[in-house]
């Protein structure tokens, strides 16, 4: 590739964090912003309220092709935004679309999209008219800027699944001097039949992708799919298991299967230990301000457990985590077990606030401790001149150093800190009950105090500045003792390799892309603390009762032991998988979509 290459990377989770590209951009960023630098720009959708959050605009732009190509889009009438994505690591350009037509502009657009790549969108779907809007301005701002610039300057556009790329067919037919990278983290089909198909990871290659297709409603988005993979320069997929989709599905088997990755190697060994510490410490706070008022926890005979993810009931594998949770709970209230269980479920789901009681009894807690330092403070001066004072030192009698004043002050924080009723299971107030919630209720799930297993319901990303939880959500994965990630469908699978890799325990399906490698690259998985859940073989039953036990045993192991596990990954294992060596795999793509496009002898 030529140093001076433009590349534009395009995804509807640019400033938008939806699932795992957004993890997968975020993580990735950093180290393509060093390898191309002004010459990296990423696209999105503007989202308002992700926008107010994370991104800063560039007003001052000096007069050059991409902000004429700006102000031609502006002209049109089409809102765009550019400026920075002000993430941790770094702050790539970011170029975010509103994705807006009017009806019968749509309509020609969609008409085009028919005639020209047969893509039929008849049934209604409000998604599917955002994604053709979005495609046409990215389409339209490509284009024009490429013409501005001299034809010597390569332009390669990495397109990421679907949504981002109603741009790519156009671009191919129109023969846009762009070379187009399109890489696929799971199949639309995918995605809808392995939740509703009993045997699809037997049957998924006999399929027949129409009749499927339109049996579920998602001919539109299907079609989408396949003009982007049959029309890229160069087909990259995330797992060897989404590789053979899109050779069943589109009839093109990928060019690279490229992992996704870190942006950097976490700590080990002690540090890491050290961590898990001091954030196990922050939890146990929100977790004793949320139960202490209703009843004890004892924090040394407490376990805390967490799965996260998109909010796929069945194939991010809630519905057997549940099961699983609701089975331990039984085994332990059985076995008259003193040991305790939290369980955080962390997804993402429309809601209304955080609830008011949750607030109130964090806010309550710490109104109980600074009272706590404060009679603290009083008392140790009195003990000191008891203990010093004439006579023989004796240990004093505390309820004769505590005055009217103290004890009125004690009495009062401790009615305003008691509550009757059981701590919720949901820190917010969801817009409507979903099947987490009626699986609990069901269940029996209500953090009664003979409950073993408590459950904790955050249907939002966990930020330190937004949430209850006070911490951020590496910080709860360092702080938790087991996540549980049994995914029926994951064609990568982020949560379980961060938890992994920051030293917490985990539980992953054999069916996830990480899953997989791990089993191929990490023989000894298990005695590193990475079990896998067999879900390959087994029935959805067979499967439950499983990780039932993985979870028992768990348990049973530090009631013995009281040994608190950490997991580890060999060196060159976690090198694999950060982006300073996954990048080099693109760098190869891109060049290949260059000599796809515009293959000269020898040029690159």
């Amino acid at each position: 590739m030529k140093p001076d290459t433009f590349l534009f990377e395009i995804a509807w989770e640019v400033c938008n964090q939806i699932g795992g590209i957004f993890t997968y951009l975020k993580s990735k960023v950093p180290t393509m912003v060093d390898a191309y630098d002004d010459n990296y720009i990423l696209i999105g959708p503007y989202n308002p309220e992700q926008a107010r959050l994370d991104f800063k605009p560039i007003t001052d732009l000096p007069d050059c092709p991409f902000s004429r190509t700006m102000a031609w889009i502006r002209s049109l009438g089409h809102e765009i935004h550019y400026g920075f994505w002000l993430l941790e690591d770094a702050s790539p350009k970011v170029l975010l679309i509103k994705p807006g037509f009017a009806h019968n502009a749509l309509n020609e657009l969609k008409t085009r999209h028919w005639e020209r790549h047969g893509i039929s969108t008849i049934r209604p779907d409000a998604l599917v008219n955002e994604v053709i809007a979005f495609g046409e301005v990215t389409r339209l701002f490509l284009t024009r800027f490429i013409e501005s610039i001299p034809a010597d300057r390569d332009v390669v556009a990495h397109f990421h699944d679907w949504m981002a790329s109603a741009a790519l067919p156009d671009i191919h037919f129109e023969k846009t001097r762009a070379a187009t990278v399109y890489t696929c983290h799971g199949t639309l089909p995918g995605r809808y039949l392995a939740p509703n198909e009993p045997a699809y990871y037997r049957d998924f290659q006999a399929y027949s992708i129409q009749e499927k297709a339109s049996r579920y409603g998602i001919e539109n988005r299907v079609g989408i799919e396949t003009a982007g993979i049959r029309n890229a320069n160069v087909l990259v997929s995330v797992s060897s298991q989404v590789a053979r989709e899109c050779e069943a599905y589109y009839e093109r088997s990928p060019d690279s299967v490229i992992r996704n990755g870190v942006h950097r190697r976490p700590d080990v060994g002690h540090e890491a230990f050290e961590a898990h510490l001091q954030n196990r410490g922050k939890i146990d706070a929100f977790v004793r301000s949320l139960f202490s008022p209703s009843y004890h926890l004892a924090s040394d005979k407490t376990l805390y457990f967490f799965t996260s993810g998109r909010y796929e009931f069945k194939n991010k594998g809630f519905d057997q985590t549940l099961e699983a949770i609701a089975g331990l709970n039984q085994e332990l209230v059985r076995r008259g077990s003193d040991m305790t269980v939290v369980f955080f479920i962390i997804t993402k789901r429309p809601f209304r606030t955080i609830k008011p009681d949750v607030l109130e009894a964090r806010q309550r807690f710490h109104a109980l401790h600074q009272i706590c330092k404060r009679i603290g403070a009083k008392l140790g001066p009195r003990i000191y001149s008891h203990v010093t004072g004439t006579g023989a030192p004796q240990v004093p009698d505390l309820n004769g150093l505590v005055d009217d004043e103290l004890l009125f002050t004690w009495r009062q924080a401790l009615a305003q800190f008691k509550r009757e009723g059981l701590p919720p299971a949901t820190t917010h107030h969801l817009a409507e009950d979903d099947e987490i919630t009626a699986f609990c209720q069901q269940a029996g799930l209500r953090n009664s105090e003979d409950d073993r297993v408590k459950v904790i319901y955050h249907p939002d990303f966990i930020e330190r500045a937004t949430s209850p939880f006070s911490v951020d959500y590496l910080e709860l994965v360092r702080g938790c003792h087991l996540g549980i990630f049994p995914s029926l469908y994951e064609p990568w699978g982020y949560a379980p390799m961060e938890t992994l890799m920051h030293g917490t325990p985990v539980i992953a399906s054999d069916l996830s892309g990480f899953g997989q490698y791990m089993e191929e690259v990490m023989p000894d998985h298990t005695g590193r603390e990475m079990h896998l859940l067999r879900r390959s073989w087994q029935n959805h039953h067979e499967s439950v009762e499983e990780l039932t036990r993985m979870l028992l045993t768990f348990v049973e192991n530090f009631s013995d032991a009281h040994y608190i596990p950490r997991a580890s990954m060999p060196g060159l294992v976690m090198d694999s998988l950060c982006w300073v060596n996954l990048e080099r795999h693109y760098r190869d793509c891109y060049r290949l979509a260059l000599m796809r496009y515009q293959p000269v002898a020898g040029l690159y």
